[in-house]
C-alpha cells in the first residue's frame, strides 16, 4: 500500500512541475510578445498581463505540493539540536496537523469560491472566473494528498524505529 502511495506522490509531483514549467514558460513567451509589441509595434494586446498573473497563481499552487513532499517548506530548525527527539517529533505532527486542518478550510472555501464565481468573467480574456479560482482547490487539494502522505510514512518510519529499538 505504501509504496502505491509513494507512486502516486511521486507521478503527482512529476506531473505538477512539468506543468508548472510549461505555464512559466508560456508566461515568459507572452510577456516578451507584450513588450516586443508594446515598444517596437506600438500595439500592445490587452490579455497578457492577465493571463500572466492567473498563470502564476496556478504555477505556486501546483508546485506548491512539491515542496510539501519534499519538505521544503519554511522552517525553523535552529533549535532542533537543542531539544529532545521525541519533542521535535511532537512538533512536526503538530505542524502537519494544523496545516493539514488549514489546507482542508482552504480547499473547501477554495471550492465554494470557484463555483460561485463560474458565471462572472475576467475583465480582459472574458474567461469565466472559475478557471483562475479553481487553482485554489486543485492545488490545495493536491497539498492535502502530499500531506496525508507524508503523516502516513512518519507513522511508519516512527513504528520502524519503534520495532527497531
Amino acid at each position: 500500500m505504501y509504496k502505491i502511495l509513494l507512486k502516486i506522490s511521486n507521478l503527482i509531483a512529476i506531473i505538477s512541475c512539468k506543468a508548472a514549467c510549461v505555464m512559466l514558460a508560456f508566461v515568459a513567451f507572452i510577456l516578451f510578445l507584450q513588450v516586443v509589441l508594446r515598444y517596437v509595434f506600438n500595439a500592445a494586446l490587452p490579455w497578457p498581463e492577465e493571463a500572466s498573473r492567473y498563470c502564476m497563481i496556478w504555477v505556486v499552487l501546483l508546485i506548491s505540493n512539491v515542496l510539501i513532499r519534499d519538505s521544503e517548506l519554511i522552517n525553523v530548525d535552529f533549535f532542533d539540536k537543542l531539544w529532545p527527539a521525541k519533542v521535535i517529533i511532537y512538533r512536526d505532527a503538530t505542524y502537519r496537523i494544523l496545516l493539514l486542518i488549514l489546507l482542508i478550510v482552504l480547499f473547501k472555501e477554495g471550492l465554494i469560491q470557484a463555483i460561485a464565481e463560474k458565471r462572472q468573467t475576467t475583465t480582459a480574456m472574458g474567461i469565466s472566473w472559475f478557471w483562475p479560482y479553481l487553482s485554489i482547490p486543485v492545488g490545495t487539494g493536491l497539498m492535502l494528498y502530499q500531506m496525508i502522505f507524508l503523516m502516513i510514512r512518519d507513522i511508519i518510519h516512527f513504528k520502524e524505529k519503534r520495532l527497531q529499538a
